[in-house]
């Protein structure tokens, strides 16, 4: 619906209703409006005699489908009866997931027919629409729908944007002065990428300059990329990275093709076990997890399966209950632990991979090779997984699986064999085994996780580290076993209590790297402070490290709106003790200038320092100023972050660019803000750019509307994207630029019918800045032109009237406030 485009209407008698006694229906009765001109003609008002009768014609309508929006649509609308009916086709149905094929009534339709009464092809299916709110509800019985799982997104809505070409740059700069002298050093990073269809090209370069070394430029990666959208896959070629869930993660330049979790909808994503039962008739099936209900449906009699649950916490058990049609209940406990790769049953993840190894050193070597993975939801609980890499000098394969076990956690084992032709030409055969292990306990607010590696001989090497050392590096750094360990713990009103622990070994070194940290952290009435410790020793170091510390964060949001104050400090085993004190915080009008004064003090006093940061994130891109100075020196930076994006639209300016963006297009209209986006607003003609969107999900992208010109409105303040990976998607929004004017429409001297319609023609298309006539012939439009044509049309003993006649607004009426101008319509 237009925005404001019927703030100064005369004619709100019209949204009165007029009740009848002995009615059973809300009945207007045009003749009771009296109108000051006798000689004014009442056009037909009919369509609006019954509730909420209205003017028959297309709209732009938000469809909900069984209390689920779905999408925005131009419908169009016959008038019945007095009421509004909806005209539908075959291929809107199935792109609202109808099951049209399962329902004979469609099959009578010639190709491309429309038709109205939906309820004549799906029984029991039902439609209203609420003109007021431009929405349209559809009720259909769930057997004429298509199975969805639950945040489903239909394909033919993936939006690939349009053709675009950007970089998102980040430059820092910095001047250190020091007893020795002064330096100064800079730094860019650019991230270049063109969009065109669903085609991705991107790049990464960077640049750098040190008064020592002077500038210099690299192109660090390239690489082509795009959506396969019948396997929800990607592929890649150029630079890329394996996934390293199977085998070490490498960097290679070749040819990846691989699954894409994203495209899934969030119930399909990850593990969440499939639940069964039995209805004894139509029940509700609740499914709860600590005590909160995750999930609600209602199945036909008969054995039922959900296997659309959001993936949540990684185990705790989960309540089901059943709700019969009389109002019995019966409750059932489903256990349920994953480690981190366990799939859905009848998922499938994989990648492919192929190409040349690619370090980024010049010493490494570089060879082909060919890599597969692959994870698969066997059973419910159960998932296979494996993969290969061959290449000139390495072969390896592996093979594992991933079990639930309930109540007793979720285990995952697998089994690595490597073959291996070391630098100096010999072969060595190796094996791993890897273990993990997770389980969450509900009731006590537990969660464990154990990761451990063991290299079962001493001449397992991974591919990395094979084409990045020679021989006697090798050696040293060949490792035994790593093991990891995660545990948390909730203490109710005394906050929560985490432990994380990793060790590895080696088989030619006697140490061991490892490091552990403890931390407790609570929080009362806004004010948050916790202690940990931290132990740190490596394998090549003689004495480890040990720290304590503590922090404590008091907001000042009562004094200084959007700061707090914080304190750290901490004390290590060598006698330094380090203490900071800082202020952070946001200012202005959107919070979008961040602020922080901070004071550093150690024991020995050498590294005592004060340093000052300030960022301002604006429309165009973020600025960063900071200052730091202690008794050695000072040194001051400065930073600039945005982007920079050319469309057929011309080039607009932004803050850091996310991997999927929007352009707004709001033509005419500038510094509109979008909602929920502090420092973004339109430019000088109208368009912005959104950072980050969600790929392959709804987004709404909203217009505040209080930031709109005296003289602007809108059609449509949200737009629903649903944009690709890496996309640039337009948020297209129509808007009327021009003035707000009262017209006196007569014909021959007489008022135009009391109630005909009024519109401004805008280059063959009717304007959605629509009014209605009032007493003596009267009609306020708002955005309207300098020049252009007025078109009223009306009704007349059961035929439309139309006139129309051009107008041209003179300077007086261009001045600020509501313009009146007289015009002859025939």
């Amino acid at each position: 619906m237009p925005f404001r485009l019927f703030r100064y209407a005369p004619l709100s008698v019209l949204l009165l209703s007029f009740s009848r006694t002995g009615m059973a229906e809300d009945y207007f009765d045009p003749a009771a409006l009296e109108l000051s001109s006798t000689e004014q003609k009442t056009a037909d008002l009919h369509y609006f005699s019954e509730k909420g009768g209205q003017m028959p014609g297309t709209w732009l309508v938000t469809l909900e489908i069984n209390g689920r929006e779905e999408r925005h649509q131009e419908i169009t609308f016959f008038n019945e009866k007095g009421s509004l009916q909806p005209v539908f086709s075959v291929s809107l149905l199935e792109a609202l997931g109808v099951n049209v094929g399962a329902i004979p009534a469609f099959s009578r339709l010639q190709e491309g027919e429309t038709f109205t009464h939906l309820e004549d092809f799906i029984p029991a299916a039902r439609t209203s629409y609420d003109f007021n709110q431009q929405r349209l509800f559809l009720s259909l019985p769930q057997a004429a729908m298509k199975h969805r799982s639950r945040g489903y997104v239909p394909q033919s809505q993936w939006d690939d944007g349009i053709p675009a070409a950007f970089t998102d740059y980040s430059l820092s700069g910095g001047q250190a002065r020091h007893q020795s002298g002064v330096t100064t050093s800079s730094y860019l990073s650019l991230r270049n990428g063109i969009n065109l269809g669903a085609w991705r090209l991107r790049n990464t370069s960077a640049w750098s300059y040190s008064d020592a070394g002077g500038d210099h430029f690299q192109s660090q990666s390239s690489w082509l990329t795009r959506d396969i959208r019948r396997l929800n896959s990607q592929l890649r070629i150029g630079d890329a990275w394996t996934a390293g869930d199977v085998f070490d993660s490498v960097a290679f330049r070749g040819v990846q093709l691989s699954s894409s979790e994203s495209m899934l909808p969030d119930s399909q994503r990850g593990f969440a076990p499939t639940i069964r039962g039995v209805a004894h008739s139509f029940a509700k099936v609740s499914v709860s997890q600590n005590g909160y209900v995750i999930y609600e449906t209602w199945v036909a009699a008969g054995p039922f399966i959900i296997n659309d649950l959001f993936p949540g916490a990684q185990s705790g058990d989960l309540q089901v209950t059943v709700t019969e049609s009389d109002g019995s209940t019966r409750v059932f406990t489903q256990p349920y632990s994953a480690v981190p790769f366990m799939r859905r049953q009848g998922s499938l993840k994989y990648s492919l991979n192929a190409g040349r190894f690619h370090s980024g050193s010049g010493d490494a070597r570089s060879p082909e090779f060919v890599e597969g993975a692959f994870f698969y939801g066997l059973l419910s609980r159960m998932t296979v997984y494996g993969g290969f890499r061959t290449a000139s000098n390495y072969q390896a394969g592996a093979i594992g699986v991933g079990r639930g076990f309930g109540a007793f956690g979720s285990l995952g084992i697998d089994d690595t064999l490597a073959k291996s032709r070391l630098p100096d030409g010999k072969s060595a055969m190796g094996q791993a085994w890897r273990i993990q292990y997770q389980k969450d306990f509900s009731a006590t607010g537990t969660a464990f996780n154990l990761a451990s590696y063991r290299y079962a001989s001493r001449n397992y090497y991974e591919f990395s580290e094979l084409n990045q050392s020679d021989s006697q590096q090798l050696q040293l750094n060949n490792r035994r076993s790593r093991s990891q360990v995660t545990f948390s713990q909730t203490l109710g009103q005394f906050g929560s209590l985490s432990v994380s622990a990793w060790m590895q070994d080696y088989w030619h070194t006697s140490g061991q790297d490892k490091t552990i940290h403890i931390g407790w952290y609570t929080s009362w009435r806004g004010i948050s402070w916790g202690a940990g410790y931290d132990y740190t020793d490596s394998a090549l170091e003689q004495h480890p490290d040990r720290t304590v510390s503590f922090n404590v964060n008091v907001p000042l949001g009562n004094w200084l709106p959007g700061s707090s104050v914080s304190y750290y400090a901490n004390h290590n085993n060598r006698g330094m003790t380090t203490q900071q004190v800082s202020l952070n915080g946001s200012a202005l009008a959107n919070r979008n200038l961040n602020y922080s004064v901070q004071q550093s003090k150690t024991s020995e006093g050498e590294a005592d320092s004060t340093s000052l940061a300030l960022q301002y994130n604006g429309g165009y891109g973020n600025v960063s100023l900071g200052y730091d100075h202690s008794r050695n020196g000072s040194n001051a930076s400065l930073g600039l972050a945005g982007g920079v994006i050319a469309t057929q639209y011309g080039v607009t300016l932004s803050q850091p660019l996310g991997d999927t963006v929007a352009l707004l297009r709001v033509p005419g209209a500038a510094n509109v803000e979008p909602e929920g986006y502090n420092g973004i607003h339109t430019d000088s003609r109208g368009y912005a750019v959104m950072p980050t969107l969600s790929a392959y999900r709804k987004n709404t992208v909203s217009l505040d509307t209080a930031t709109l010109g005296e003289n602007v409105d809108i059609e449509q303040s949200g737009l629903t994207l649903i944009p690709t990976s890496g996309a640039v998607v337009l948020a297209n929004y129509t808007t009327h630029i021009g003035y707000r004017v009262l017209f006196s429409l007569r014909d021959h001297g007489e008022p135009l019918p009391f109630g005909a319609q009024a519109e401004v023609v805008e280059q063959n298309r009717h304007s959605a800045n629509r009014s209605m006539v009032a007493d003596g012939g009267q009609a306020y439009l708002s955005g309207v032109p300098e020049r252009g044509t007025l078109r009223v049309t009306w009704y007349e003993n059961g035929e439309q009237q139309q006139c129309q006649t051009p107008f041209r607004l003179g300077k007086a009426h261009m001045a600020p406030g509501i313009a009146t101008l007289s015009v002859e319509c025939h």
